[in-house]
């Protein structure tokens, strides 16, 4: 397959969540290593934006579509009028009415012209957690590439949990639609197999595609100022999840019982009872501040407690920041722990010992791909004190954890790169 078309659904550059972001950034790099001069067409808003992207020094063109649920069915680009067109042309397969409809909509045109669609589901979301409306929104996306019978194949991601009958018979009629299917942890295979019900389905486990993220220099940022002049000292990175701080309905979505508020004060005063520390807070989403999920806000909000007393030694990221710079800033840190899955990616893939706190299972896979299961705490099943004793061992052995990385994060990268090599032998 020297220059297949191909479409990217689950991830762009417009969400303002920089790791979905990276993972954008991640799976088209991979793909053009695989295939230099594949037809990429990722799926994003503002397509009217062209996109450059350069690898090696070279620059490749990106397009852009926008496929947009709206009741607006006179717009090309329109999801249930691209449903209704793939569902006319199953029941009439007519070459000439597909022409009509080419000539109609160049939206249909091209999804249908396409050889793959690689699906990667913003990483976590193909899931009921985050609600009905979104798991129904990014499954139809899926079912209309299948209606057209693109090979779909589903990129290293979390899979689940569904919790309802309905998100279980979506998830399992698509997945069985699926020529090749990848889970970025262990655990999730077996979980879709059992899914499934088809322990002999090849359903394979690859590390998340984001690990092989280059970080951006950034150099016209006083951050970057102050981070080199405390290059004496340890630099402690804290990713403050702006969907755990806020009014997020945390409690009842994902069971947790911990203030994470409290929680980011105690470990804060922790580290800076150590004179040699100087900490970092490093958003990850960064929408705006109004919004329940900004972490930009979170961050602030928590540096506001602490400036005027330790004015040197408690930095902020006050700048928005794309997903290669934010992994910039992170590559200064000694020792980093973060909420959100792929600013701890960020960390672990730059050699840096990093505690995870999680809220759901996904961040345990990617840990343990890494052989760093066991840095993990769980904001659903341990207490305060039983963290802040783990973060004190974890960053204890930070040196250890460090020299483990160094091996195992080269072996990952090789084998995100080398999945792209897999899947051309499977599509054969």
């Amino acid at each position: 397959m020297k220059s297949p078309k191909i479409w990217i659904l689950g991830a762009s550059f417009e969400t303002l969540n920089m790791g979905v972001s990276a993972l954008a950034e991640s799976s088209i790099k991979c793909i053009l290593q695989q295939w230099p001069t594949a037809d990429i067409t990722l799926q994003s808003p503002n397509d009217e934006v062209p996109l450059v992207l350069t690898f090696n020094e070279q620059k490749f063109n990106i397009k852009k579509r926008d496929l947009w649920f709206s009741r607006n069915i006179f717009k090309s680009r329109n999801m249930y009028a691209l449903l209704t067109y793939a569902i006319i042309t199953r029941i009439i397969p007519s070459a000439w009415l597909k022409q009509r409809i080419f000539t109609i909509n160049p939206y249909f045109q091209s999804i249908l012209e396409a050889d793959i669609v690689f699906d990667i589901t913003a990483g976590d979301s193909f899931s009921d957690i985050y609600g009905l409306a979104p798991f129904t929104r990014n499954s139809l996306l899926k079912w209309l590439f299948i209606l057209c019978k693109v090979k779909l194949i589903m990129l290293p991601q979390t899979y689940g949990p569904f919790k309802s009958k309905f998100s279980q018979i979506v998830a399992r009629y698509l997945l069985k639609k699926a020529i090749a299917i990848y889970s970025r942890d262990e655990s999730g295979v077996e979980y879709v197999k059992q899914l499934l019900n088809d322990e002999n389905r090849n359903v394979q486990f690859s590390p998340d595609v984001a690990f092989v993220l280059e970080p951006k220099l950034l150099t016209n940022d006083p951050l970057i100022t102050k981070l080199q002049q405390a290059a004496d000292k340890t630099i402690v990175g804290i990713n403050v999840s702006g969907l755990l701080y806020g009014n997020y309905p945390i409690k009842t979505r994902f069971n947790i019982n911990n203030n994470y508020q409290e929680l980011l004060q105690k470990i804060i005063n922790l580290f800076l009872a150590k004179p040699d520390v100087v900490i970092v807070l490093v958003p990850h989403v960064f929408v705006n501040l109004s919004h329940v999920e900004s972490d930009m806000a979170a961050c602030a909000d928590i540096y506001q407690q602490f400036k005027d007393e330790y004015p040197d030694r408690i930095l902020l990221v006050e700048n928005k920041l794309d997903h290669r710079q934010i992994k910039y800033i992170i590559g200064f840190c000694d020792f980093f722990m973060g909420s959100r899955m792929h600013s701890c990616i960020a960390a672990i893939s730059q050699y840096i010992p990093t505690m995870g706190i999680a809220y759901s299972d996904k961040f345990t896979g990617v840990f343990e791909s890494a052989g760093i299961g066991n840095l993990i705490t769980d904001l659903r099943t341990e207490t305060t004190q039983q963290i802040l004793d783990s973060l004190q061992d974890i960053f204890a052995k930070r040196t250890i954890t460090a020299e483990k990385l160094r091996i195992t994060v080269p072996q990952i990268k090789e084998k995100v790169i080398g999945l792209f090599n897999r899947i051309e032998k499977e599509l054969k």
